[in-house]
């Protein structure tokens, strides 16, 4: 079965200096497949990416993955844009100072996430429908740090 393939690129910055960059690819999980079809099928209510999460769990991605592992924090993603050939591209940022309910976790995890219930972001309670999962080395988030990055998908 074809499924969007990804990209995620992210930049972690400590007290303003980065020191860790990654880019590497994401599973676009079997949950976020009906999404997709109701997008296509024009009855895509809240159906689209709109949430980056962070969670606490290494275990490598499965296309069966469902949801992210708590302790977590979720917010709205911050821009997308298409690049007009099959890809669009997510922006998102995670900032000590601000987003204080992520202050603590060890995120070892990043989702892409439609919002179709309408959870208050940011926050702590979890949004469905999970569309794409990433784990990445584990990060102990603190007020200090500026987590930023990108997730492309192409189709």
């Amino acid at each position: 079965m074809k499924r969007p393939v990804g990209i995620v690129r992210l930049s972690l910055r400590v007290e303003g200096r980065l020191v860790w960059t990654l880019e590497e690819k994401n599973l676009f999980v079997n949950a976020g497949l009906p999404a997709l079809a109701a997008l296509l099928g024009g009855d895509g209510s809240n159906q689209f990416a709109s949430v980056i999460g962070f969670g606490s769990n290494g275990t490598a991605p499965s296309l069966t993955d469902t949801a992210l592992t708590a302790p977590y924090y979720f917010k709205a993603l911050d821009s997308h844009s298409e690049d007009g050939q099959g890809s669009v591209i997510f922006n998102w940022s995670l900032e000590g100072s601000s987003d204080t309910g992520a202050v603590g976790i060890t995120i070892q995890e990043l989702g892409l996430l439609a919002n179709p219930t309408a959870v208050a972001l940011p926050g702590t309670t979890s949004p469905t429908v999970l569309l794409a999962r990433k784990t990445i080395s584990a990060i102990s988030f603190t007020s200090s740090m500026n987590l930023s990055g990108s997730w492309t998908l192409t189709f």
